[in-house]
């Protein structure tokens, strides 16, 4: 699966990942690949699938179905270094908690905040390789 990493060109504390929650994932994936040539890989999970991409600037991240009572959307994940450091850190600087520390086993760790002002974002931080 394509996910956040910190990397050279992906450092701390930036933009590594956006995950668009849509309605109907396969129609967003074939707008995406015939109008702006994006590659994709399809896989399969519980909550069904999920289209990790790739842009051809670079830009990686994924699109997903929404959930029940979620509108079509995006995610921009920024990463970190430390989850709890930036849990802490958002606390910290004003920013409210909106889905709590989560890990995906074999994948990484993660949590959604908003911002003051209302945007919501995430922090996300890989487990090593």
């Amino acid at each position: 699966m394509t996910r956040p990493t910190t990397t050279p060109e992906q450092p701390a504390n930036g933009l590594g990942h956006t995950e668009l929650a849509s309605a109907d994932p396969a129609a967003t994936r074939r707008f995406l690949e015939t109008t702006f040539g994006w590659t994709f890989e399809t896989l399969r999970g519980p909550g069904g699938d999920y289209h990790a991409f790739q842009s051809p600037g670079g830009a990686r991240g994924g699109i997903r179905p929404t959930q029940k009572s979620e509108s079509p959307g995006s995610m921009s994940y920024v990463t970190v270094e430390d989850v709890d450091a930036a849990l802490e850190k958002v606390k910290r600087g004003g920013g409210e908690i909106v889905l709590p520390r989560t890990t995906i086993p074999g994948m990484g760790t993660f949590f959604w905040f908003k911002v003051p002002g209302g945007p919501i974002l995430a922090a996300w931080k890989s487990e090593p390789k």
